[in-house]
């Protein structure tokens, strides 16, 4: 018994083949192997988290406090046009939560979308526009 060959035996240097080809399943497993690593590069190209934010460089306009007779329209205040993404967010932040002092009891935000007669809530955003700028 000790003379049979096992399942493993050691091969010499004189049974080796010269130019062995890899067989079907090893190409199989490489093309494979291939198409996952092209699939997961695809993933990357197209995740959000890879990419940096396009910055949409709005010039900061010099806009004064208007004079009186001059209104300022509510679709920029509401916008925050004018203003940097950082001090954009602190206005967006400030209408939302401080109120209107018409006696509306809304915040800023919804006085200037739905109270077309307040005079007090343009005045507000546009001191609140140039705290933050």
């Amino acid at each position: 018994m000790a003379d049979s060959p096992g399942p493993l035996r050691i091969v010499g240097p004189s049974e080796r083949r010269a130019g062995r080809r890899p067989g079907p399943a090893v190409v199989l497993i490489l093309i494979y192997g291939l198409l996952f690593a092209g699939a997961l590069w695809m993933l990357r190209a197209r995740s959000p988290l890879f990419h940096r934010p396009k910055t949409n460089a709005v010039p900061a306009r010099p806009s004064a406090r208007p004079e009186k007779g001059e209104s300022v329209p509510k679709s920029s205040l509401l916008s925050g046009e004018g203003l940097s993404p950082v001090a954009r967010d602190e206005y967006f932040r400030g209408l939302s939560t401080q109120c209107c002092t018409c006696g509306c009891e809304a915040n800023l935000r919804d006085c200037l979308m739905t109270d077309e007669a307040c005079q007090k809530s343009p005045e507000m955003a546009v001191e609140l526009m140039e705290q933050v700028r």
